[in-house]
């Protein structure tokens, strides 16, 4: 995730999380945000963005999305608790 997407990120957490209503005025500005969301989002088609992430039991390895590219990928977000 590119560091404008985070900036970003952060910007609507702020605005939705603030303690103030949610007003036009404050809808408004997350559609705004969320608009330009969509924008830096990667297209069906593109090549994933690169990332890294831990190794399950890997006594702190990591690994790459380029490391595999040209393999079929899987990726589990959840939680098993």
């Amino acid at each position: 995730m590119t560091q404008e997407m985070r900036s970003l990120y952060r910007e609507m957490a702020i605005t939705a999380i603030d303690g103030t209503p949610m007003t036009g005025e404050k809808m408004a500005v997350l559609r705004e945000l969320m608009m330009r969301r969509e924008e830096l989002a990667p297209n069906v088609g593109d090549e994933a963005p690169d990332f890294n992430l831990p190794v399950l039991h890997g006594d702190g390895q990591r690994v790459s999305l380029s490391a595999l590219r040209g393999q079929p990928v899987a990726l589990f977000f959840g939680s098993y608790t």
